[in-house]
């Protein structure tokens, strides 16, 4: 099995762990403070899902930031959507500055990311 294939493995490992936290909490977890924990896991889980599908990509010789900044829309509305979506349930428990401190995270690791393609080198 190549480290390609090992690695989106994980990537669907930690999406499904994602998705399961956030149905968890959006329909069966009703203390506030528990909850806040396992939405701010799942965002954790979301994150490495894409991170480890991007350095996936990235072993095999396609830069995914070019597919998505070259202006393909379905990869361009898959992150919109799920960015929009972890807005919506942090704003719709009152917790914006947790959203903001992520998306800053974000914004800096996609800038390091365009600038230096080849810092993930192992």
């Amino acid at each position: 099995m190549a480290i390609t294939d090992i690695l989106l493995v994980y990537s669907m490992l930690a999406g499904i762990f994602s998705i399961s936290l956030f149905i968890f909490t959006l329909f069966f977890e009703k203390d506030k403070k528990k909850s806040k924990a396992l939405i701010i896991w799942a965002v954790l889980f979301l994150a490495a899902s894409f991170a480890a599908t991007e350095y996936a990509f990235w072993l095999e010789g396609v830069y995914l930031f070019d597919l998505i900044f070259k202006f393909t829309f379905p990869l361009i509305s898959y992150f919109t959507i799920w960015f929009a979506f972890i807005v919506w349930l942090f704003e719709s428990r009152k917790e914006r500055s947790i959203w903001i401190i992520f998306a800053i995270a974000l914004i800096i690791l996609t800038i390091v990311a365009l600038n230096c393609p080849n810092c993930i080198r192992i």
